[in-house]
């Protein structure tokens, strides 16, 4: 028997029972059952109870994260609606002294449990970067990555999976080209990657395709997936080390990418149908598409229109221009947009979380019915008034792990 499961075995023998039940309990529960006696704290707080709870519960949706870049502020939700204390900390504000000399922090990644946040410093190249639990606030600094050879930073993903690993690294997509240089002819991105098993950064021989990044990247299938703007998908495998490229699925050529991320082992990809003839964009009609572990290949999923949320909530109207009211995706003028998009399990269908503001509905796709799950808070001002605000969504899900 290993040293690691002579200690499990003990630990498993001295709280008999309690170690068995708590182990298998939601994160939020043992959070709770902590204040219960110090045997129970201490025993939930023990890195090989956390290992156990860890393996033994399936990460799924809690809730997600309203994050307004301009003015940074946070808000929380729950999927089960309202605008509760989904976190013990929902505006994340206890991590402002972290950022005091650099104007706050964005969030890059949210991925099974953990967040992937910087600094939000001027120059990308000095950002910090920090690993965040939002269920237990425990969070890592992670060292900045050697900018000799590649100064130019542009864009950090979290692969972390715990039903596989309790390891997790960070990859730099990095390049010694200057921004302007930055275009769909660009030469091919260097990656490194950091290991909280060695706690170092590595520059990996392989490189990937260039061209500007458009979508935030998604681990899914064991590699790092981005999209880029000459219609590639391109996949990286952190442990073979390998790099895939796909064609993006045949979409509305007029249409735009609204969503990009994974559920239940799936590779999801949504945009927006154009009005033909309009010149405009219907933004609550939707295509959904979908790619298998087992499938590379793009296949359509829905063709979803919810036009039908302007007569069921009236107060949704577009908002006139000089109203100080939620607007999402400044670039594109876009006031609805999928937040996120959920594989239902056996029994169960498949749902889409979109906003039209002020609301966040969930729209099921098994009945075909949708709801409203909370109303959001108006966003804060902006400087100079009347500028619409970007925001961003992050699904994430509660987890005792410590980064």
């Amino acid at each position: 028997m290993s040293p690691s499961s002579s200690s499990a075995a003990k630990a498993t023998t001295s709280h008999g029972i309690t170690f068995e039940v708590l182990s298998r309990l939601p994160a939020k529960s043992v959070l709770r059952f902590k204040c219960v006696c110090k045997q129970w704290l201490a025993m939930a707080s023990d890195p090989l109870f956390l290992a156990a709870h860890t393996r033994r519960n399936p990460l799924t949706v809690s809730g997600f994260l309203i994050h307004e870049i301009g003015s940074g502020r946070l808000s929380s939700y729950s999927v089960d609606g309202g605008a509760s204390a989904v976190l013990p900390d929902p505006t994340l504000s206890s991590l402002e002294h972290l950022f005091a000399e650099s104007c706050g922090f964005v969030i890059c990644q949210s991925c099974n449990g953990l967040l992937l946040c910087r600094s939000r410093s001027p120059l990308p190249s000095s950002s910090s970067q920090f690993l965040l639990n939002p269920t237990t606030m425990q969070y890592r600094q992670i060292p900045n990555p050697p900018a000799d050879l590649y100064p130019f930073k542009y864009q950090f993903m979290l692969a972390f999976d715990p039903s596989t690993s309790l390891h997790y690294r960070i990859a730099c997509v990095c390049s010694n080209n200057t921004p302007p240089a930055f275009d769909l002819g660009a030469p091919p991105f260097h990656v490194q990657i950091y290991s909280s098993e060695t706690g170092a950064w590595e520059l990996l021989r392989v490189i990937v395709p260039g061209g500007r990044i458009t979508q935030k990247g998604v681990y899914w299938n064991g590699a790092l997936n981005w999209v880029t703007e000459n219609g590639l998908l391109v996949s990286f495998d952190v442990d073979q080390q390998l790099v895939r490229t796909t064609r993006m699925p045949l979409r509305d050529p007029r249409g735009v990418i609204l969503y990009f991320g994974e559920s239940r082992g799936h590779l999801h990809l949504i945009e927006t149908v154009a009005n033909a003839g309009r010149g405009n964009f219907n933004w609550l009609h939707f295509y959904v598409f979908e790619m298998g572990k087992d499938n590379p290949s793009w296949s359509s999923l829905y063709n979803v229109d919810l036009n039908d949320v302007r007569d069921e909530y009236p107060e949704t109207k577009v908002p006139l221009p000089d109203e100080m009211s939620l607007r999402i995706l400044s670039d594109w003028g876009i006031y609805a947009v999928p937040v996120f998009f959920v594989r239902g399990g056996e029994g169960e269908g498949d749902e889409l979380y979109f906003t039209y503001p002020p609301n966040i509905f969930c729209c099921n796709f098994a009945d075909r019915t949708f709801g409203k799950i909370c109303a959001m808070k108006p966003c804060a001002p902006t400087s100079p008034p009347n500028l619409p605000m970007t925001i961003h969504f992050f699904p994430f899900a509660h987890s005792l792990f410590s980064p």
